[in-house]
């Protein structure tokens, strides 16, 4: 019989340091909540009660210790740190996607730079607050890019796309350091 072992989809490129951003890949189980029809209010009362977290609304992310509620877009949160309540299931469809994303952690006092290269997103810590999380491109694949902090983020890509984020990313992370003349 075969037997079939999880694997990492970043392999052995992370962690990465370049300068003065890192990135990690993050293992945590991810869900996506989708109300159903009728039932977003019952839907976001049960998770506030399940979870201890608000719902979040449009490009919001909500955070309680390790657990991580964000808008994903019109119709889906996604959490992540722990795996929802299966009573929440009388109001909305739980989903594991664990599988099919990549999340990955970037820090450094660079990275809003680093990420201005692969984005159109404004990044500006104006713009792009602490708790916001929003979809855009990145570069030519679809993400999720989360802001946990002044200089830390959490970016999502389809599992097929972790080698291209990572061979974009260091591309980036070098250009920013050299121009820093920190390579």
């Amino acid at each position: 019989m075969v037997e079939l072992y999880e694997t990492s989809p970043a392999g052995a490129g992370l962690p990465l340091e370049i300068g003065t951003v890192s990135v990690r890949e993050v293992q945590t189980p991810l869900h996506l909540l989708a109300p159903y029809r009728g039932q977003a209010v019952q839907a976001a009362a049960a998770f506030n009660t399940q979870m201890g977290l608000e719902w979040p609304g449009p490009n919001e992310l909500k955070r309680k210790g390790g657990v991580y509620a964000l808008w994903f877009d019109h119709a889906h949160i996604a959490v992540m740190g722990t795996t929802p309540s299966t009573r929440l299931a009388r109001h909305a469809a739980v989903t594991d996607v664990g599988d099919g994303w990549t999340v990955l952690e970037l820090n450094g006092a660079e990275v809003r730079d680093v990420l201005a290269r692969l984005t159109p997103l404004d990044l500006r810590v104006k713009q792009l607050k602490t708790g916001t999380s929003q979809r855009s491109s990145l570069m030519h694949m679809q993400a999720v890019i989360s802001c946990l902090g002044k200089s830390r983020f959490r970016v999502m890509v389809f599992r097929s796309m972790t080698q291209t984020l990572l061979h974009d990313l260091t591309t980036a992370m070098e250009s920013v350091a050299a121009r820093a003349h920190l390579v």
